[in-house]
C-alpha cells in the first residue's frame, strides 16, 4: 500500500501563501529564537509522520532565504 502526499506549491515570493495551516507564526517564532543565539544550538522538529514536518522546513528555508536570514 501506497501512501502519497500532495505537495503545496511553495512559491518564492510568499513560501507560506498556500499554507492552510497557519505555519508562518512558528516560522517568525523560530527565527526570532534562531536569531538571538550567537553561538549556534541544535534545533529539533518531532512529530508523527505525515504532519507536515517537511513541508515546514522548506517553507522556513524560502522565508529565510527572502529574509536573508
Amino acid at each position: 500500500m501506497n501512501i502519497k502526499h500532495n505537495q503545496i506549491n511553495i512559491t518564492e515570493e510568499n513560501p507560506f501563501e498556500n499554507c492552510k495551516l497557519n505555519r508562518k507564526k512558528y516560522a517568525d517564532v523560530l527565527s526570532n529564537i534562531v536569531n538571538s543565539y550567537t553561538y549556534g544550538f541544535v534545533l529539533r522538529i518531532n512529530n508523527k509522520w505525515g504532519t507536515g514536518k517537511t513541508t515546514f522546513v522548506k517553507m522556513w528555508e524560502q522565508y529565510l532565504n527572502n529574509e536573508q536570514i
